[in-house]
Parts: C-alpha cells; structure tokens; sequence
C-alpha cells in the first residue's frame, strides 16, 4: 500500500517515523484516528512487526473495535491476532492468565457500578444503616477516589481530627473488599491495581510481557491518568516502542483523573522522544478554526499548534446577546429553522451545546412549542430530572390533598426516616378513615396511631409546611417563585440537594425551574400558580417524536469526539461558560480547562457556528448575567441589532404548545392583564402596599420582582407591577 499517496505530509510522517517514542500532538479534526490505524497498519506491513507483539489502547469499548477493524481492512489478512482494547479489557485479559500468583482464581467475576452499589447496599443494612441512607453514596465515592488514586482500604490511614463520615466509609471499604474477595469478584479498578501489583511483585512474570510486547500505542493519551501511565512504563523495557496520539488542548477530563501534565512532559519521561503535530484541520471552515485558535492561545498549559484548514468560507462566526434565556432560546430556533427550510442541513445534522444540563430547559421549550424534534444526549429532559419531578410533586400536593402518588413520591425527600413498615402504618390508617395521606396526617392527633411519634413529628411539620404556603399563594400578595422557594428551604429540600455528591447541578436544576416560574409570571401577571402546574404537567407528558431526524442537545463534554454541520454554543455568560464553581476551585488551571473545553465546542462545528448568550437575571449565579470572556478572547465581535433585545409582546397563553396553524380562536383566552404601570423600581424607592403597608426597595430581581422591606411585615418579594402595589412621590428615600 502507497501510504504517501493516501496521507498528508504530516500524517505520512508521523505513520512511518523509526523513532522509538512517538508524541503525536493532533490537532481538532487532523485525522487524529486515521493516523493511528495507518501506524498499526504500517507497523505490520513495512516493519514486519507481529501483530501479536502489538498492545493498542483505546478509551472506549466501541473506538476500539472501530480501530481494530478498520487496521485489519487496511492489511487485507496480515493482522491476525491484532488486538486494540481499551486500558480495563487489557487487564481482564492477563489476569486471566496471571492472577493466579495472588492465590486468587482467574474465572473470577467482573463487577460492574450497579454490582458495586448492591453490595455497599449490604453492607450497610448489615450495618444498621438503611439503603438509601446518605452514607452508601458517600461510601461509594470514598472507595473510588481512592482506589482510583491507587489505594486500597489497607494503605488509608486516617488520623484523629477527619470526620466521622470518613471513618464509617473506611471501615465500609474494609468490608467491601472482604466480601469483594469471598464472591471471588473484581471491580474496574482491581484490573488495573492487580495487574500493576503483579508487575511489580513478580519480576519473571514483567519479564516475559516486557518481552513479548513490542510496541505500545495509545489513543486520546492526554485523558491518561496516573495509574495507567504507570501500567504502560511498566510494560516497557529499553527495547519498547511508544507511540502517543492526543491534543492536550482537549485535555477536559481532568475531575475524572486526567492528567494533562503526562502528555505535556512526555519528552521529560522519554529523553530523545519525537514529537510530531498534524496542525492540518480537515473538519472546520477558516473563520470556525481562526476562531477557536485564537481563543486556545490564551492558555499556557499547551504544545503550541498552528491549526490550519483549506476549507475557505464566507461564512463567520454568528455571536449574539440576546434580552434574555428565552429569546437566545428563540433566536436559535429561529435560525435552526431557517437553516433547515432553506436546505443547508437536516435536522441531524444540527447540534446545541451547552456547559451542563440544567440550560436545556428555554431551548427544550421553544423547540416543543415550534414542534422541532430533537433528542438530549448524556442527560434527561428536563422535566424528567428526578428532582424537578420531586419538587413538582410538591407543589401538585400544595394544591391537591388528594394527591396521593404526588405525596408517596416526597414522603422521604428529603430522607425522614419513613421507611416500608411506616408506609405500610400509613397506608392501612389512612385508607381505614377513608382520607387521603395528606389528609389523615392533618388530622392524626384526632386518631390511634401504630407509627412512631418521630415519624408523626416529620410527616406533621412538612404537611403544616404545605398548608402555609397555600396559605401565602392564596393571598397573592407576594410573588409565588419566592414563596416556592421558600418553602424548600424550610422543608430542607435544598440541604438534602447540596448535601448529595451531585447536589450542586440538581440544586441548580431546581433553581432553574423557579427562575421558568418567574418567566411564566412576567408573561402573566394575573395567573394562579395552578396554571403554571397545569403548563408543567402538559409538558411532561408530551409524547416523544417518532422522527429519526432531530436536532441534538448535550453537554460539550458529550460531544467530545463529534461533529456537526451546524452548532449553537449557547449561555456563553461569565460564571456559566465559564464555570465559576471551576474557576474557585482549581483558580487558573480551572480557567484553562473551561477554555479547552470552549475550544472543544467550537471545534465541533463543520460549516456553521454559532455563539450566543444573554442578558437575563441567572437565578443560578443570583446576579445579572454578562458576557463569556471567552467572545473577546476569541477575537468575536457583537454587531448591535434590535431583534430580540427586547422582550416579546403578549404572548399567546398556551404559547408553550402553540400551534402556529391554527387561529388566535382556538386558543383558551389569555387572562386580563391589570398592572400598576411602574416598570423602573430602584433600590432606595419608597414603596406603599395596600395589605401590607409602607416600605422600602432593597433589591430589584430580574427587572421584575422587587424586593421590600415593610415596616411592619418584613421583607416580601413581590411582582413590581402588581396592582396592590404603588410607589410614594417624592421618590427615593433619603
């Protein structure tokens, strides 16, 4: 096979190269795998290397196989006994011949995450502790942090002052890895750690693999952690060929264990080592790539590159500052739609990227009401989420006593101690007096119960919770949101969600929904929080498109490895993009990271990219939100345009399932809309309401809701037009 003829200059070099260590720095779109298949291939074609001799590692099952069987297509019956694995099936398969010098059998079990989980469940019920009970997650995450970092539960040693959570867990890992070896199992971790452990025990049997392999090549290799860097070197003799492909601006798995410094020193690790740069991008257009160059130079963590591409274009980079969440929303679907009906693309091949999940919900929204399809990739729709379910179950039972699936949902969210043997208590009383559950625990000191008086206790404080709030919405006087929010907090519904390892994007997930309350106030001032419920439930159960053609929504990190004709980066605001918890926790390194991640999402983008943000109030960042660095630091500038700067007029009442076929008659009436006319609170301004008397604005939230505090009645939050409410002449206080 010519190999010159089918590479470019840069490929072919780094294919056919004799040095002994290879880096192959790859820039986005370069031919990142095409490259490595052909080196395999080359190995066994033009340098008479066995196939058998070869180790090949992939990061994912599914790429490995791609590889193997495309490097086999390229020999035509040289490659027998070739094998591309990822890290974890390498181990699996020399265990299977080796770990018998651990006394252990090797038709041993692989256990999975579900395994693992099942068996913690155990131990904790064995314990005296329930399954759910906070400490399994948490011993979860303490096992694994650890054994990922290459320590078993006898190298921890914990000293006097650490927590007591952190003992529990200890002892945890102690018992699982007891019962782990009685079940004659292996989780993904042990793969790794027995097989360093055999390589460094038994030095015969290091030998005879540093023999038999020859050359070792990796794919992806800056999302190399330290414990497989240490299984390649021990592999290796003087004689071992390493051959390293990846992009350490791509470096964007670094809370999984990566560390991009491996690839970064890889010269430092093996003097004499070759690095080669593919810096030609076949996939974007000059304006996509200039753009994201641009942006990754201000990183200093990196193999400098100058990524180029032939692929001229007249096209730039669209960026756009929209009023709010809801007109990027709708600016994007407008374009996704003008984009599909003028022919440029299919649906498919359309894809809106974002930095976590909890930013799907304007854009799912808007894609609904236009009847566009699409499909959420690593993530579930939004109102889906366990959490907004739950919190949603909560305000349905506000309204509804009766509600009784609503209230066996919440029961134990956050955890109460009402376990099944409650619940059963519960149910056989209630059903007894003919009352609903919400009902009899209003009730309950009127009857005999068996349950115990904690759990009465529990059930009666969340229930009196309940009846309250429907008592502050009732009255209507203050914004709803706020009241809402309230209320979880009182219940300590927000404790339990920080309090959880995932807490901060399940707490940020609820947080949204409040925030989409807060818009469907804005559109409709006069409406009772049961109409939001009702637009809630609808939305829920929409019935899922049949279409094969759909536009894509994921995280960026998602997209990792993907490609689209057209892209939306989206919510590019500071704080978000970038992350600002990433930013507080990992200072500039976190700033690198988010940058290598912006530069991941631009670089996913073919033909079209779009980068859009807003102005709205983020009720995540509790602040107005601001543009991305990132647009300056990419060089793009905003063209200043009076579509969608400001917010849209009236919408139809059911504008959520619009159907833009039909007439206004077919809709129910929108409600009457009685607003007091001042649209331009400011903190300072004297406030007087007809309920609840003179006060003062100290806060203004989301241009629309203000804050105030009363003389006599505290601080409320309420609609800023709200007819009860008026502001005093003379203006503001001095």
């Amino acid at each position: 096979m010519d190999y010159a003829s089918l590479l470019n200059d840069k490929q072919f070099a780094a294919v056919s190269t004799n040095s002994q260590y290879v880096r192959v720095v790859a820039g986005a779109g370069s031919g990142k795998t095409r490259v490595l298949t052909y080196r395999i291939s080359y190995l066994i074609e033009k340098m008479n290397v066995m196939p058998s001799s070869i180790v090949a590692i992939a990061f994912t099952n599914k790429v490995a196989e791609e590889m193997r069987v495309r490097a086999l297509s390229l020999l035509h019956g040289l490659g027998g006994g070739l094998s591309v694995s990822t890290f974890h099936s390498w181990c699996a398969r020399f265990l299977r011949k080796e770990i018998d010098v651990l006394n252990f059998p090797n038709n041993f079990t692989i256990m999975d995450e579900d395994d693992q989980l099942a068996l913690i469940k155990n131990i904790a019920v064995d314990k005296g502790f329930k399954k759910n009970d906070e400490i399994v997650k948490y011993s979860m995450g303490f096992i694994s942090y650890h054994k990922c970092n290459g320590r078993y539960a006898s190298d921890v040693v914990l000293d006097e002052f650490s927590a007591l959570r952190e003992k529990k867990a200890l002892e945890f890992f102690h018992e699982y890895e007891l019962r782990k070896d009685q079940m004659l199992s292996l989780d993904f971790d042990d793969l790794l750690l027995k097989t360093i452990q055999i390589l460094e025990d038994f030095p015969d049997i290091r030998e005879k693999w540093q023999n038999r392999i020859t050359n070792i090549l990796v794919d992806e290799f800056q999302d190399t952690n330290d414990i497989q860097f240490k299984l390649v070197k021990l592999l290796m003799n003087s004689r071992t060929s390493l051959y390293v492909v990846g992009d350490p601006d791509q470096t964007i798995y670094t809370w999984r264990g990566a560390n991009q410094k491996i690839m970064l020193d890889f010269t430092r690790s093996f003097p004499g080592a070759e690095t080669i740069i593919l810096n030609q991008n076949y996939r974007s257009t000059k304006p996509i790539l200039d753009t994201a160059n641009k942006l990754i130079s201000h990183n200093k963590k990196r193999v400098p590159k100058d990524l180029f591409t032939q692929r001229e274009s007249d096209v730039q980079v669209t960026v756009e500052d929209l009023y709010d969440a809801n007109g990027e929303a709708k600016y994007v679907c407008d374009e996704i739609e003008n984009i599909v009906r003028n022919g440029y693309a299919n649906y498919s091949d359309i894809a809106i990227l974002y930095r976590a999940n909890y930013l799907t919900l304007p854009f799912e929204k808007e894609l609904m009401r236009r009847r566009i399809p699409y499909q959420i990739y690593g993530g579930l729709k939004f109102f889906q989420r366990k959490e907004i379910k739950d919190a949603l179950a909560y305000f349905r039972l506000i309204y509804n006593k009766k509600d009784d699936i609503s209230f066996e949902r919440i029961v134990n969210v956050p955890r109460r101690g009402i376990g099944d043997v409650a619940m059963d208590i519960l149910k056989f009383e209630k059903e007894q007096n003919n009352l609903s559950y919400f009902e009899y625990i209003l009730e309950i000191d009127k009857h005999v119960t068996e349950l115990k008086p904690k759990n009465v206790v529990s059930l009666t404080m969340v229930v009196n919770e309940m009846v309250a709030t429907r008592k502050r919405l009732d009255e209507n006087l203050e914004a709803y949101p706020k009241i809402l929010e309230d209320f979880l907090i009182k219940i300590g519904y927000f404790d339990y969600l920080q309090s959880d390892d995932e807490g901060e994007g399940r707490l940020e997930n609820v947080k949204t929904l409040l925030s989409d309350i807060v818009d469907y106030l804005k559109k409709y001032p006069e409406s009772s929080f049961e109409d939001y419920l009702e637009n809630a439930t609808l939305q829920t159960s929409q019935d899922e498109m049949k279409e094969a053609d759909k536009v894509n929504l994921m995280t960026v990190h998602v997209a990792k490895g993907l490609e689209f004709k057209c892209v939306f980066v989206v919510s590019l605001n500071e704080g978000i993009f970038p992350s600002i918890k990433a930013m507080d926790e990992e200072g500039r390194d976190g700033e690198e990271e988010e940058r290598r991640l912006c530069y991941v999402a631009f670089t996913r983008a073919k033909d079209k990219l779009y980068a859009t943000c807003n102005s709205g109030y983020s009720y995540v960042l509790s602040s107005k939100s601001i543009r991305s660095r990132f647009f300056n630091e990419a060089g793009l500038v905003f063209v200043k345009k009076d579509l969608y700067q400001k917010p849209p007029v009236k919408p139809t009442y059911f504008d959520f399932f619009a159907d833009e076929t039909r007439s206004d008659e077919d809709y129910i009436q929108e409600p009457q809309i009685t607003e007091n006319g001042i649209t331009d609170w400011k903190v300072g301004d004297i406030a007087i309401h007809d309920v609840f008397g003179r006060g003062v604005v100290t806060g203004i939230i989301d241009d629309t809701i203000i804050q105030v505090d009363f003389e006599k009645h505290g601080r409320k939050s309420i609609l800023g037009s709200h007819p009860k409410i008026h502001r005093e002449k003379g203006g503001i206080e001095a």
